[in-house]
């Protein structure tokens, strides 16, 4: 293709042009007195196609899932804790941070990994001896114990008394407790189901325990891998029924299965992992080998294999993948080729060895890896487009423009001053890294067909320059923010785990009625997240906007700008910015950025090219002291936010409502003056409403335990499978009951809730117990797709949910999760 006067012309001499160039017309050529820059010719076409598209076998038939699968999804469910995912989140952050007071960031030395390692397992060596002296204290305490004679509640009191004190940093303090919810989780799936077979829980219970053990060691070195840079493996290859739940293959394959509060349509849609192996990621396989251990006999030939696993997989596992820190290599040979580049200069060899690494370290990259074609058509096509911008003459205007919107200001807040002259060949590097990125994201057809690829990347490009370019160069009709007129300046570009910062930061109002329309990770809204962290709206503020790009995290982000400005800036205080959220705070719905619902779920997931944003008040007033903040501890920031388990097999129904410590102190305050059933029902009420959400969305807040027939596989989110009519129905059921034992709570047992606020623990969690819920059979019709004609009309009528089950409430200090 070559560029003439604002359009493109095929790589055929007989096709006719379909694409017009990004750039504006008044300024690709001319800037500053320069005369018009000559664009260069050369045709890019394709050779045939002789490779096989696919570098996979075609994977057999699943069949049908057997009674040991579907045990080990049971078990999988039972210790299953979304909290312990944040706890390693802010272990590893913790690490990194204590790595980062004597190590640089910036391109990776294998000099200092040594030095980094070994910092970063002293550090972590507390935490390690803290969880195994539990593990060990409560083996003790159980050998021997009659547990299958104990009720629920004495079992509960046993493991309660065994509850650690451990001298750690809070971070591995989180840690701990978490490794002590998985304890007690283990012991009671073990013991549960041994009383269903009637058998002794004794052997298998003990050789659970020693092989949780045995997997915090593997864990804890994985967090080490991941503070100093490197992707370690997961701990245990997962059995097929687990396998997509925890790879996410229905999500990332099929992510157009949601759309997100209809930010899917006309919008740029990211599907790439910023980081192919995440801490959310590297817990779920955590879980999944505790799992298999808790449903293993413990026979001498099950402890061989996990044995010989343990010794011929765990080190190498441990010791991470390389491919962030080869990624920031080929990133900074092409920074360096596009600097020294001359006018005129081939730039297909600089691009062509840094594409493959590129697609290497994307996981949606993979597809094009296996066809050298794309690969070689890729760098030519990029070379061509991006070669009227380099060499010392090429470069000039480009570089101008760049300081005329605003590089010289951007540099005091962004850019260190060493990497001004750096900004023409880091932009490019950016854009041609975005271009690949958008292609590796495109649909399979479009892969296959010559035409609809280079159409696919001609719109990479166009999205790449927008995002990358002055706005001045920038085609008007593909400006996203045209108001703002910013772009995204890389930051830390040569180090393994770069991210973007626009390059304004426009100052809004936030109102209640925004705040309380957005929403933020796992589907809380943004007026949640502020009041938990101590603001009252309406303020002022300033937005600041990032982007995540392969390797980076926002713990990361948040961590480099907590070095560049000072003060407590955390990862909770970034949230995602959806074309929705874009539009109500800045009245640019084309800043935004949409993705699938499983980057929108929790903070330890996100995607390469998501955007979040930051919120810093500027008007008087925005801050309040949080009732009762001093001293707290544990969830302290956490906003008011509940979840909702659906067990169809046992019946029962868990909802736990955590309420950030504003809120815990207000209601506590209200309770301790007669006013309990004025100040909790509405709390409680609202909590329930903002749960109702997530049967429509899937933001991780529902979750539904079912047994899996025979020959069933996955078929996405479970929830898509219910028809609308029985979701309302089981709403509108599910909150009737839990209301209805809140009130006798309050009634009779209110003060509880003042007890527990009044604990050093940051908030206050109500967990309400439905047993013998009616209407489960029917959910679990629906989900196998197996509903009558009689059922529907039960559904309809109202019937299917009628009847009354028996609830409990316990209330705990702290944020716990079902």
């Amino acid at each position: 293709m070559t560029i003439i006067q604002g359009q493109v012309n095929d790589y055929s001499p007989d096709a006719q042009p379909f694409w017009e160039a990004p750039f504006a017309e008044t300024t690709t050529g001319e800037h500053e007195g320069e005369g018009p820059i000559e664009p260069r010719a050369e045709a890019i076409g394709f050779l045939p196609w002789a490779e096989d598209f696919s570098p996979f076998t075609e994977a057999g038939s699943s069949g049908p899932a057997s009674e040991a699968e579907s045990l080990l999804d049971e078990a999988f469910e039972a210790v299953r804790d979304e909290a312990f995912d944040e706890a390693v989140g802010e272990l590893l952050a913790e690490t990194e941070d204590a790595i980062a007071q004597r190590f640089s960031d910036e391109a990776p030395t294998p000099g200092a990994q040594f030095e980094k390692e070994r910092l970063a397992e002293n550090y972590l060596a507390p935490v390690l001896l803290a969880s195994e002296q539990y593990l060990d204290r409560l083996t003790e305490s159980l050998a021997g114990q009659d547990l299958e004679s104990l009720d629920e509640q004495q079992l509960n009191e046993m493991l309660d008394r065994l509850d650690p004190a451990p001298e750690v940093s809070p971070a591995g303090e989180e840690f701990v407790s978490g490794i002590v919810r998985k304890a007690k989780k283990a012991v009671k799936f073990v013991v549960n189901t041994a009383k269903k077979v009637g058998r002794a829980a004794g052997g298998l219970l003990l050789s659970a325990l020693k092989g949780l053990k045995g997997l915090i060691s593997p864990l804890l070195k994985r967090v080490l891998s991941f503070a100093i840079g490197r992707l370690p493996a997961p701990l245990q290859a997962p059995a097929r029924l687990l396998s997509r739940k925890l790879l996410g293959e229905d999500e990332y394959e099929a992510l157009d299965e949601y759309e997100y509060e209809g930010d899917r349509e006309n919008e740029d849609f990211v599907s790439s992992p910023a980081i192919a192996t995440d801490t959310e990621a590297l817990v779920e396989s955590f879980d999944a080998a505790l799992a298999e251990k808790l449903i293993t006999d413990g026979s001498a030939a099950a402890e061989s294999e996990s044995e010989s696993f343990d010794l011929e997989q765990e080190y190498e596992g441990a010791q991470g993948s390389l491919e962030l820190e080869a990624l920031a290599e080929a990133r900074g040979k092409l920074i360096d080729a596009l600097q020294n580049a001359r006018d005129g200069e081939d730039l297909t060899p600089a691009i062509d060895q840094f594409v493959p690494v590129l697609l290497a370290a994307l996981r949606t990259g993979i597809r094009i890896v296996g066809r050298p074609r794309v690969v070689g058509f890729l760098a030519k096509y990029l070379a061509q487009l991006i070669g009227k911008w380099v060499g010392p003459q090429l470069a000039r205007p480009l570089s101008n423009a760049i300081v005329d919107t605003g590089l010289r200001l951007v540099s005091l807040e962004q850019m260190e001053p060493e990497n001004e002259d750096e900004a023409v060949p880091v932009m490019l590097a950016s854009t041609i890294e975005d271009t690949v990125r958008g292609l590796a994201e495109s649909e399979e057809y479009q892969l296959e067909d010559e035409d609809l690829m280079q159409f696919a990347t001609a719109q990479a490009f166009e999205r790449a320059v927008a995002a990358n370019f002055p706005a001045p160069l920038v085609r008007p009709g593909l400006r996203k923010a045209p108001a703002l007129g910013g772009r995204f300046v890389a930051r830390r570009p040569r180090s393994s785990r770069p991210y973007r910062r626009y390059s304004r930061t426009p100052e809004v109002e936030v109102t209640g009625v925004i705040a309380h329309r957005v929403r933020s990770f796992g589907g809380v809204t943004l007026a949640a997240s502020l009041k938990a962290a101590g603001m009252t709206v309406p303020f002022k503020a300033r937005v600041h906007i990032f982007q995540a790009t392969v390797g980076t995290s926002l713990r990361r982000i948040a961590a480099q700008e907590r070095k560049r400005r000072g003060g407590s800036f955390s990862s909770r205080q970034l949230h995602p910015l959806t074309p929705s959220a874009a539009a109500l705070l800045l009245r640019e719905p084309g800043l935004g950025v949409a993705v699938s619902p499983v980057f929108l779920r929790s903070r330890q997931r996100v995607a390469a090219g998501q955007r979040f944003y930051y919120l810093e008040p500027v008007s008087a007033g925005a801050f309040v002291a949080p009732a009762g903040g001093a001293g707290r501890r544990g969830a302290a920031g956490q906003p008011t936010q509940g979840w909702l388990v659906l067990d169809t097999v046992a019946a029962r129904v868990t909802a736990a409502l955590y309420f950030s410590e504003p809120d815990a102190q207000k209601i506590a305050e209200g309770i301790r003056t007669g006013r309990g059933s004025a100040v909790v029902i509405p709390a409680v009420s609202a909590a329930i409403d903002g749960l109702a959400q997530s049967f429509a969305t899937p933001n991780g807040r529902v979750r539904i335990v079912k047994e899996y027939e025979e020959g069933e596989e996955f078929l996405g989110p479970i929830l898509k499978r219910l028809m609308p009519a029985l979701i309302s129905a089981l709403r509108k059921a599910i909150k009737a009951w839990l209301m209805r034992v809140a009130a006798e709570w309050v009634r009779s047992k209110g003060a509880e809730f003042a007890r527990a606020a009044a604990d050093p623990r940051s908030g206050v969690t109500i967990t309400i117990s439905l047993i013998n819920v009616p209407g489960m059979p029917v959910v679990r019709q629906a989900l196998n797709g197996t509903l009558g004609r009689a059922t529907i009309t039960s559904i309809v009528s109202g019937a299917a949910f009628r009847g009354t089950p028996n609830g409990s409430v316990l209330v705990r200090a702290g944020q716990h999760r079902p």
